[in-house]
């Protein structure tokens, strides 16, 4: 029979609590109600869960302590979870309370299994070293602070990364150009697109001369471009227009040639 010790009755209010806060703040559209219910899932519950999953009996870290370290485990945890989902294009509502859901529910399991029956607690040192530091210091402690060291690193690297990828430009270029370009009444064209966008496009571009209109569906790479001949007509201006196969209504680039005379 599983022993439900306080350790473990915590945990389940905690998971329970996490689950209440997850579901209403999933389903809700109020903004005090997801204040209510998303503060916590951002401030305390992960922390909380994952102090109780490296010391579910308090032997280690206590009172005040422990409060600052739930509070800044869960700070630190939202702040790395929420660059990760950044970084991924993933960034958005029902993505972070996954992401919260999901470490409580992890941390909740190892706490679980950890809390099963209360060691006894450690002797303290009869010896001192020459760091006296070092006395005061615990296999936890020390891997606490170096996973909060890791985790602040972490995120400062990826918010240097993701404030880079931020800065670049985002864009469709397009162009038509005589051809030679020197020669401004050639009767050939070049019309091309050049995708900018930092990722992959699916981009319709249709060309429109006189009264006849030409129309093409074309995927580029980020940093690919897409050319095409064009045969000018006298008398007829030519224009075209790129927009995304997702929104064809949106022009993202439009270009127009001049008529030959």
């Amino acid at each position: 029979m599983t022993t439900l010790t306080s350790p473990r009755r915590f945990i389940v209010l905690l998971v329970a609590v996490t689950a209440v806060c997850a579901v209403v703040a999933a389903v809700s559209s109020v903004g005090a109600v997801d204040i209510v219910f998303g503060l916590p899932l951002a401030l305390f519950l992960p922390g909380a869960a994952l102090v109780w999953a490296i010391d579910p009996w308090a032997h280690q870290v206590k009172g005040a302590q422990r409060a600052t370290w739930t509070v800044a485990a869960s700070i630190g945890v939202m702040i790395l979870g929420g660059l990760l989902l950044n970084l991924t294009g993933g960034l958005t509502r029902a993505h972070w309370l996954i992401l919260s859901s999901a470490v409580v529910a992890v941390a909740a399991v190892v706490g679980w299994l950890r809390a099963g029956v209360e060691p006894s607690p450690e002797a303290p040192a009869q010896e001192h070293t020459p760091f006296r530091l070092l006395n005061y210091l615990s296999l936890r402690a020390v891997a606490i602070l170096a996973a909060a060291v890791l985790v602040v690193s972490g995120a400062l690297v990826l918010s240097q990364r993701t404030n880079t990828e931020a800065s670049r430009e985002q864009f469709v270029q397009a162009w038509m150009l005589p051809q030679p370009a020197s020669n401004a009444f050639s009767t050939t064209a070049q019309l091309g697109v050049k995708n900018e966008e930092g990722e992959d496009a699916v981009l319709v571009i249709q060309l429109k001369q006189g009264s006849s209109t030409s129309s093409w569906t074309v995927h580029l790479g980020d940093g690919q471009q897409w050319t095409h001949e064009i045969h000018r007509e006298v008398g007829k201006s030519v224009s075209a227009t790129v927009a995304k196969a997702s929104d064809p209504a949106s022009i993202v680039a439009r270009v127009n040639l001049a008529k030959l005379s």
